[in-house]
């Protein structure tokens, strides 16, 4: 009779502790299903509402084209990305961008154009629909899963879009830069812009898509490239390109009596005053790291810090300019200060 019990017992506490564990996962999955509920409320989804919208309810035929013309565009993509290469006589920091900015992703036809159009449209439509619905206290699992799959959906049609306009994208860049460094500052902006534009294009006028990109990258490009022209007629010579120039005819007079003290006194304030890639590049750029004392090249330096060759230039022009800033001019003889030369 005893043992009976103790065997009642031990189930008992067996199925107690079951119901425990479900509890407990039951609850963690509830937490999880709120936090995402709460995230997809926060954000502002925003589309180009099209009236044929109302008309397709239950209708999945646009988003299925749509997935066709992402699986289509995906394969010819792969096949040209393997034919093309970068030729031989070109560098490694030039084959990058051509890599980045030069995409091998083939161009939109005034078709796939419309078809990948209606169907972002149309999921941010169907989303901002289930997201009017769903409660952040008690969500349904399958409202959320359904709009994280339609969110999925949103972004693989996005990157499509902005791969395929790279193109665009980089030829108005080099139309409007006069450096290397430029096509890739405009090239970024550039393709914020292009995000925007896809955002606000409305399918439904019947427009293509690339001429209205090209309106606003260029709108944006020229309005960059005026604030430049009047930055340039106000100061023709930065401060850090001055400190880099010494006028022809001071070469013959000496910069300082001791210079080995001079550089001495500002490597000791370097690391107060220099951020860490700041004075990483000062170093190697000058030869003052190093047994052999030898400087290295932009490019070079480029290459070991992951940034363009024009950016290394940048910082270098700053820290300079920052190493200016703390020179004793009681140290440098007077005919190498400002505008005495």
């Amino acid at each position: 009779m005893v043992t009976k019990v103790r065997t009642q017992v031990g189930r008992s506490a067996k199925q107690a502790s079951g119901r425990t564990a479900e509890c407990l996962q039951s609850d963690a999955q509830l937490k999880s299903l709120r936090e995402r509920a709460v995230s997809f409320l926060g954000q502002e989804i925003r589309f180009i509402y099209c009236s044929e919208f109302e008309s397709l309810e239950g209708d999945d035929t646009p988003i299925f084209e749509a997935e066709e013309s992402l699986q289509e565009l995906r394969g010819t993509s792969q096949t040209q990305r393997s034919a093309s290469s970068a030729p031989a006589s070109m560098d490694m920091e030039e084959a990058i961008a051509l890599q980045n900015w030069s995409a091998p992703d083939p161009l939109l036809t005034f078709e796939q154009e419309q078809v990948l159009f209606r169907a972002l449209n149309l999921l941010r439509y169907r989303i901002n629909r289930l997201r009017s619905r769903l409660s952040a206290t008690n969500p349904s699992r399958k409202a959320v899963e359904n709009i994280e799959f339609k969110m999925d959906l949103v972004e693989r049609i996005r990157t499509q879009l902005v791969s395929s306009n790279l193109r665009l994208v980089s030829s108005i860049a080099r139309r409007f830069s006069t450096s290397f460094g430029d096509v890739d500052e405009f090239s970024s902006d550039g393709c914020m812009i292009l995000l925007g534009a896809i955002d606000r294009f409305d399918f439904s006028r019947r427009f293509r898509f690339s001429t209205y990109a090209t309106h606003s990258i260029q709108r944006h490009f020229f309005r960059a490239w005026k604030v430049r022209q009047r930055r340039k007629e106000r100061f023709p010579n930065a401060a850090a390109e001055m400190l880099c120039e010494i006028p022809q005819q001071c070469n013959d007079i000496p910069v300082c009596e001791d210079p080995e003290s001079v550089v001495g006194h500002l490597l000791s304030q370097a690391e107060h005053v220099l951020d860490e890639r700041e004075h990483q590049i000062l170093m190697e750029r000058f030869g003052l790291a190093g047994r052999d004392k030898k400087g290295r090249t932009l490019r070079e330096i480029a290459a070991d810090l992951g940034i363009s060759k024009e950016r290394v230039r940048q910082l270098q022009m700053k820290a300079l300019e920052k190493l200016r800033e703390i020179l004793d001019p009681d140290q440098i003889h007077q005919d190498f200060l400002p505008g005495m030369c």
